[in-house]
């Protein structure tokens, strides 16, 4: 019998944000869903947080997932006010996640990409890429933050399968 679980990946934000489903079988990797949530720059910090956790509960909801993935949150000394927003959307979603019963997980984007492609400095281009082979995709995602959240939810899958444990 094939065994599998499902990781889902987000990369936070409070404009947009990345998600994606990963399922592990025995035989690999597969892409499930992916995409993002958009917010109206218009809408309010508060409100903005509201529909992320709307939407990430209905994610969750749609798919049952094993474990949630989120970026660790980390502040560059130039970007302290955004990073700190991008902090509540982390909250939010973990919170969302916790709510459902559904197991969280953090890592650094540096850590993803070291595992995925052998550097934590490695660019969002050679990330893409990585990205598409191992998920055996037609085309690479086609924005950023979903390919970040396949990065998470498959960071995820290498730190914890079962020849590492």
């Amino acid at each position: 019998m094939q065994q599998q679980r499902t990781v889902i990946g987000i990369d936070p934000g409070t404009h947009r944000v990345g998600y994606a489903v990963v399922v592990e079988t025995d035989k690999g990797w597969h892409a499930l869903d992916s995409g993002v949530f958009q917010f109206p720059r218009s809408l309010a910090i508060p409100q903005r947080l509201n529909r992320l956790y709307d939407e990430v509960s209905a994610l969750l909801s749609e798919h049952t997932a094993h474990c949630l993935v989120v970026e660790e949150p980390h502040i560059r000394p130039f970007g302290m006010r955004s990073a700190l927003i991008v902090a509540q959307s982390v909250g939010i979603i973990k919170l969302a996640a916790i709510k459902a019963g559904v197991p969280v997980f953090s890592y650094p984007y540096t850590q993803a990409k070291r595992l995925l492609v052998g550097s934590g400095a490695a660019s969002r281009e050679v990330l893409k890429v990585a990205v598409q082979r191992l998920l055996n995709l037609p085309a690479p995602p086609p924005w950023q933050d979903t390919v970040d959240a396949f990065a998470f939810a498959l960071c995820h899958c290498l730190l914890t399968a079962p020849s590492r444990r």
